[in-house]
């Protein structure tokens, strides 16, 4: 039967609605029921399934062909990624160029045991990291070679001539080109260092014989005027071998190095994935830098970024996914030195940074390495959604991958190449230790996705075979989910984001009452008094910090009286905690009330610190290197402070990395409101240890005296 045509009206009417349905909504809704994350059950499966491990891989075998620690090879990899992320579709890709410096380049570089049975130790063209970066030029034979064995004591060096000779050390090598070198006259070293410290937990010495550590010759060693020595990194098994030629007589050796210092720079790979929103940014980062092979570290990370960009582009292009909200800004940099340029550059622009993603060792072997999957909270002072997002995820992956063999296909992450292993993802408390550091430092929530610890770690034994195509897939998922999050949600969908909020909160502030009950348990009668400041102060940061992570929904467009509700919700909460707090200290029969306050405890409640505009990532490290004739014994007392914590933290169990840079970790809590005793309470929060307030004077004293900070009272 013939059909006649439609009314003008009726037609665009059809067409309008034929449109309406076809154009892709928010991946946002409701708590799914399913897989716990605020992502809509279809967009989960698409992220999984679009996404690749393999790809990943691919990508990380390519970079691993390059040494990123010289200007010529990063020059290289910048380049090779520009032009990926261009055609993986990612816009207005440019190489930003960093400020110009002297930079390092090798030519050449071999080590030779001289004699009849002359051979070559190690040479840079067979392994560029067996020549240390900044190493300089020399032409010497016949050089004896002569063992120091650690190389970290005076006495290591005690009746040793070492003028024109070569030193061999077990040890970092920095204590042996100072001492051996600058003081004593030695033309370089050889060193068989392998294991940094905040690893030494997880690779002991004799674990990997034949892995060459990588270091460098810094810069500011030298005095003015003095010969940039070279510095070869050799394995524990060949450093042996040289040790017991030793013990049967002299041995001599042959140096051939030619290095150059000309002046460049290094440059930033930026671009973006536009949004609709105008100067509102979700920015993801991965340093690009590194030695070769430097597969894990951070071929992995950057590789990962790159499939995100194609994830995302591919997944808008079919229809899948909407424009994002606002614009992911994606970069690739040199670790922390790239970071500090682009924010010298970019930190004043009209933009609001909502959140950032930090990638960096994304892909090692679980079970080669000896390895798990951690996605990091932002600090407790800057609490973000973005640790609710993160810890649904987590459960989210565990829950569906938990086994070799999952029973839903459809939410299985692995790849084809890839391995079986079981998922195991874990969140852990913030630590520093890579560019979302700096983020936060700036006040922008960043979090970071890596795996840890990795037996290759700044070794030749980080190799592309040691990294696995699955753990990538699962790492690139992960990082999904929250940028999706992050970059997508508006309106209904920040409101649904808030919900997940305050239930993942609710579950955080609980663990936070039990540590804080528990310890007071555990306090001896007569300090229960002096402690139970720190457990109420630990409660009520953990409250604050949740319902900060509530109002941070409010910029990605949550309506307020939802939010506001559910803040206050958390205010009643924690009256009760408190108390609860209180009625554990009754039914002791001791009294809660604190002692009076001495002299340092006034002074921290009088000196509020805030940090100087401009100076967010100078560190205190930097300052001691400058620091004031007559300052070096406050110094002292804040080092010592910082290694007793350190100590302490590890008898209890936490990760090396707790306590990296853990004088500025703490000095990022100033803001201006906060005392110095209430940073002091608030890192305790934050970290179970009680800081003497002492130190906790000097450090921000010393902050203050440096530039770095001002009083806000």
């Amino acid at each position: 039967m013939p059909l006649r045509p439609l009314p003008f009206a009726l037609l665009a009417l059809s067409v309008s609605l034929s449109a309406s349905a076809q154009a892709p909504t928010s991946p946002l809704g409701p708590i799914s029921p399913t897989t716990g994350l605020v992502l809509r059950d279809d967009v989960v499966r698409a992220l999984i399934q679009e996404s690749s491990g393999d790809r990943i891989h691919d990508g990380v075998q390519r970079l691993s062909l390059i040494a990123r620690d010289s200007v010529e090879g990063y020059a290289e990899a910048a380049t090779w990624m520009k032009a990926a992320a261009e055609a993986a579709g990612l816009q207005d890709v440019r190489l930003e160029a960093m400020k110009d410096g002297p930079q390092w380049r090798a030519t050449h570089g071999e080590l030779w045991v001289a004699g009849p049975h002359r051979y070559r130790v190690t040479s840079h063209a067979d392994l560029p990291m067996s020549l240390a970066m900044g190493s300089g030029s020399f032409e010497g034979t016949d050089l004896e070679l002569v063992d120091v064995g650690m190389g970290t004591q005076d006495a290591d060096y005690a009746g040793k001539d070492l003028k024109g000779k070569v030193v061999l050390t077990q040890g970092h090598p920095m204590p042996a080109l100072r001492n051996a070198v600058v003081k004593l006259g030695a033309v370089g070293v050889v060193s068989s260092y392998s294991t940094p410290p905040w690893n030494a937990p997880h690779r002991m010495d004799g674990d990997f014989p034949d892995q060459v550590g990588w270091a460098g010759v810094p810069r500011s060693l030298m005095p003015q005027g003095m010969r940039t020595p070279f510095l070869f990194m050799v394995s524990n098994r060949r450093a042996n071998e040289l040790r017991a030629q030793l013990r049967e007589g002299p041995v001599k050796v042959d140096v051939s190095v030619a290095t150059q210092a000309p002046t460049g720079h290094l440059s930033i790979v930026s671009g973006v994935i536009p949004g609709k929103l105008a100067g509102e940014e979700v920015v993801l980062t991965a340093h690009l830098d590194h030695y070769k092979p430097g597969a894990d570290d951070n071929a992995s990370g950057s590789a990962t970024l790159l499939e995100l960009v194609r994830t995302y582009t591919t997944l808008i292009r079919k229809g899948v996914l909407p424009q994002p909200v606002r614009t992911l800004r994606v970069l690739w940099l040199p670790e922390f030195e790239g970071t500090r340029e682009w924010f010298s550059h970019h930190g004043a622009d009209p933009v609001r940074r909502v959140a950032q993603f930090n990638f960096d060792m994304l892909g090692a072997s679980l079970t080669r390495a000896h390895s798990r999957f951690q996605v990091s909270y932002t600090p407790d002072w800057n609490g973000s959604f973005v640790n609710a997002v993160s810890e649904s995820t987590v459960a989210f992956m565990n829950r569906f991958n938990g086994v070799a063999y999952p029973p839903r296909k459809d939410f299985r992450i692995g790849s084809v190449t890839g391995s079986q292993d079981p998922m195991d993802a874990h969140m852990e408390r913030y630590s520093r230790g890579s560019d979302h550091q700096l983020f936060n430092d700036h006040g922008i929530p960043g979090v970071a996705y890596s795996t840890w610890p990795d037996d290759g770690y700044h070794t030749s034994g980080d190799r592309p075979e040691n990294v696995d195509p699955t753990q990538l897939h699962r790492a690139a998922f992960a990082s999904l989910a929250g940028v999706t999050v992050a970059a997508w949600a508006e309106g209904t969908g920040a409101l649904e984001l808030s919900r997940l909020v305050a239930v993942h909160g609710a579950k955080r502030v609980a663990e936070d009452e039990f540590r804080a009950r528990r310890e007071l348990a555990a306090t001896p009668a007569a300090q229960v008094p002096g402690f139970a400041r720190l457990a109420r102060a630990g409660i009520r940061a953990g409250y604050q910090r949740e319902r900060d992570a509530l109002r941070s929904c409010l910029a990605l467009g949550a309506p307020a009286e939802p939010v506001k509700t559910l803040v206050q919700a958390l205010e009643a909460a924690e009256s009760q905690a408190l108390k609860r707090l209180e009625a554990d200290g009754k039914a002791r029969g001791v009294s809660l009330k604190e002692p009076s306050p001495g002299e340092a405890e006034r002074k921290a409640r009088a000196f509020v610190p805030r940090r100087v505009k401009g100076q967010e990532l100078a560190s205190f490290d930097e300052l001691e290197r400058h620091a004031l004739p007559g300052a070096q014994a406050r110094f002292d007392t804040v080092k010592a402070a910082m290694t007793a914590a350190a100590t302490a933290l590890r008898e209890q169990g936490e990760s090396e990395l707790r306590f990296y840079q853990l004088a500025d970790a703490l000095a990022s809590y100033a803001d201006g409101k906060r005392s110095v005793a209430d940073i002091r309470d608030a890192a305790h929060a934050e970290y179970g240890y009680v800081f003497p307030v002492e130190a906790m004077l000097d450090l921000f004293g010393l902050l203050e005296q440096g530039g770095i900070m001002t009083r806000g009272r």
